[in-house]
């Protein structure tokens, strides 16, 4: 998919050309070793009990999640149990509120779960619907499409294959934005200046309306209780549905960097997203008085494609399509903007629009008895499992990026070690973990020095069955009968070696992945998976990203960790406070040097790291801020933000 990515990458330029010239903002020309970020370690947490108390009947999964710094951060998916959840999470200090989404047979709801001190607190009252029982009938979660060739068809979202299905071509045209009023079974497509209604019992089409308020096409559509929101660029419209009435007009204000294309979509809870060529949003705000809508971007940056269409799934699985002759169809994370394509059509798609299944007609079978109906179940034929908690996301994955020359300063460029992760735990029916998957991507290598990597985890050894999948090759390390790291008084897991075991750098490149002017090489992908002995309570895994650090190939005792982690029972104490570290074990100030300055950083998202020699900062304007705001300030330093990259110092090739 990567590959893919840059190959469209010339797609988004061209849809951007709109926007006026971007211009590399002024390099930072100080050094970064001139500022002194005080206590600042990089990260900050708390430990939060999370209480549901649930007084509706039947089964339930809850998603979680909390915006911070305009993302939406997923904790993951737990079952409802008897009287709802009780739970501990490890939470950012910043986090005020938290977000749930419950799933059941009577629908989708999202709660809001304010955070106070050390504990957040949430009362689900029964509704008059109750739940629905020994439902079987076949109703198929589908998506509507259509296109300004005049094709109408349909897929079927209900299972991996996205299967489509032809309708009769569009009365009137070629369309570029649809929505649907499934209560009264009509889609909705707009040619030019003309409305037009589908019914879909009948399957005949007629003319809702001659006019409106954008005087000709528009990219945006979507249908809410009575009502048309119209959309393009940064204006959106509120439009009667029944006399096409204009009821009130909004500027839309937070977009980054690009406004066009796109559509709009309303979750199971009412909540409206946006999504365009410069990522996903939702609307904060809708203020009828002063006719602005507030946005925030969930995504870290620009979609690599030109998106044209968005539908929100009975799940609250966001689709959006492409603007190719070849359309994908890409499914899009609600939390943290990631995206991953499902699935490739021989056909255009310019927008979508989600019919979704009366509750009433889930089925509620148990095919494994675990209790958790089918619908719900992650592993429906799997008695010992029942759903996936993802970090960051199901779709994205996080980064940690190192500079391996401590304890002496590098050149920080942080890219001498760059490796993509994301987490897996598998939940039983009770919420407990029964096993955890972990997936590290080496992306790249700037370094000549040869270094392996690890990870601890807070778990009990003795809690731990088996683990699998590393890449240890016997060299530097030895492993126990479990597949922990032997000799460690914690579980020590050796992901691999050495990064050079696994890639090699191109023909005629001195490193690997970090010069633009040298063939990029395919990352190289580990899946480890621990297996406990019975199911844990997911919090005594620790907080993640747990303990992720780099060893030497060499000399196993020197290792680097992220800033206020503790080293590892076969770290070398003797580097300590040598050369520029100002490492105190006694007082949690580890890797890190007199100016409180990390050999190593973890970003949530898929960070792209700077070129060889470039310095973080002088790729990214806004590091040096955060830091010196103790991470209060630019939390999305990261981002592509106008003003926050220069991209010239920046890789972009993998």
């Amino acid at each position: 998919m990567k590959n893919l990515l840059y190959l469209i990458l010339p797609l988004l330029i061209v849809s951007c050309i709109e926007e006026p010239p971007f211009e590399e903002p002024a390099e930072n020309s100080s050094s970064l070793t001139d500022f002194s970020f005080d206590s600042f370690n990089f990260e900050t947490s708390q430990m939060v009990a999370l209480n549901i108390t649930d007084y509706t009947k039947g089964a339930a999964k809850y998603r979680i999640h909390y915006l911070s710094g305009g993302e939406s951060l997923s904790i993951g998916s737990f079952i409802k149990q008897s009287s709802g959840l009780s739970i501990e999470q490890l939470l950012p200090a910043s986090v005020s509120e938290l977000y749930v989404t419950k799933i059941s047979a009577d629908g989708t709801e999202t709660f809001s779960m304010p955070v106070s001190g050390a504990s957040a607190n949430l009362t689900i009252q029964q509704t008059a619907a109750g739940s629905v029982a020994n439902s079987s009938s076949d109703c198929i979660d589908h998506l509507y499409a259509v296109n300004n060739n005049g094709d109408f068809f349909t897929i079927d979202i209900s299972n991996s294959s996205f299967t489509p299905t032809d309708l009769s071509q569009l009365q009137g045209g070629g369309s570029i934005a649809n929505a649907l009023d499934q209560a009264n079974g009509i889609m909705y497509y707009n040619v030019g200046k003309t409305l037009y209604a589908y019914d879909i019992a009948s399957s005949t089409f007629t003319v809702k309306h001659t006019n409106n308020p954008f005087n000709g096409n528009y990219p945006r559509l979507e249908y809410k209780d009575g009502y048309f929101y119209m959309s393009n660029k940064n204006i959106m419209h509120k439009v009667e549905a029944a006399t096409n009435n204009l009821v009130a007009s909004y500027t839309i204000n937070g977009f980054i960097n690009n406004s066009g294309g796109g559509d709009l979509a309303f979750d199971s809870n009412g909540e409206l997203y946006l999504a365009c060529f410069s990522g996903l949003y939702k609307f904060t705000s809708i203020n009828d008085t002063n006719g602005t809508a507030e946005i925030v971007r969930i995504s870290a940056e620009n979609f690599p494609f030109q998106l044209t269409s968005m539908a929100i799934d009975r799940q609250d699985r966001i689709f959006v399509g492409t603007n190719d002759a070849n359309s994908n169809l890409i499914q899009i994370s609600k939390e943290d903007g990631a995206y991953q394509i499902v699935k490739t059509f021989n056909k255009k798609i310019n927008d979508l629009t989600a019919w979704k299944c009366d509750t009433g007609s889930l089925n509620q079978q148990d095919s494994d008895n675990d209790g958790v109906i089918d619908e719900l179940d992650d592993y429906p034929n799997d008695p010992t499992a029942a759903v996936d908690s993802y970090t960051p996301s199901e779709l994205g994955m996080g980064t940690f990026a190192f500079e391996d020359l401590w304890p002496v300063k590098g050149d920080y460029d942080f890219n001498d070690m760059v490796i993509g992760y994301r987490y897996t735990n598998v939940l039983n029916s009770d919420n407990k973990s029964v096993r955890f998957k972990m997936s590290f991507t080496i992306r790249a290598v700037g370094a000549a020095n040869h270094s392996g990597f690890g990870i601890e985890l807070d778990v009990d050894p003795t809690l731990i069955a088996s683990v699998s999948g590393h890449k240890t090759d016997g060299q530097n390390t030895t492993l126990n009968a479990k597949g922990l790291e032997a000799q460690q008084n914690k579980s020590v897991i050796i992901v691999f070696n050495d990064s050079f075991n696994h890639l090699k750098p191109a023909a005629g490149a001195k490193f690997i992945n970090t010069d633009p002017s040298e063939s990029s090489v395919a990352p190289f992908t580990v899946e480890v998976v621990v297996e406990f002995t019975n199911p844990i309570a997911p919090e005594l895994l620790g907080e993640a990203p747990f303990n992720p650090f780099i060893f030497s190939s060499y000399e196993r005792g020197k290792e680097l960790h992220l800033a206020g982690k503790m080293p590892t029972s076969l770290a070398d104490a003797s580097l300590f406070g040598t050369a520029s570290d100002d490492t105190n074990v006694n007082t949690g100030k580890t890797y890190q040097d007199s100016n409180n300055l990390p050999w190593a950083i973890h970003i949530i998202h898929e960070f792209r790291y700077p070129i060889e020699k470039n310095r973080i900062d002088q790729g990214y304007n806004k590091f040096v801020d955060w830091g010196l705001s103790s991470g209060a300030l630019y939390k999305d330093w990261y981002g592509d933000n106008s003003g926050y990259r220069n991209t010239n110092k920046i890789y972009f090739n993998n």
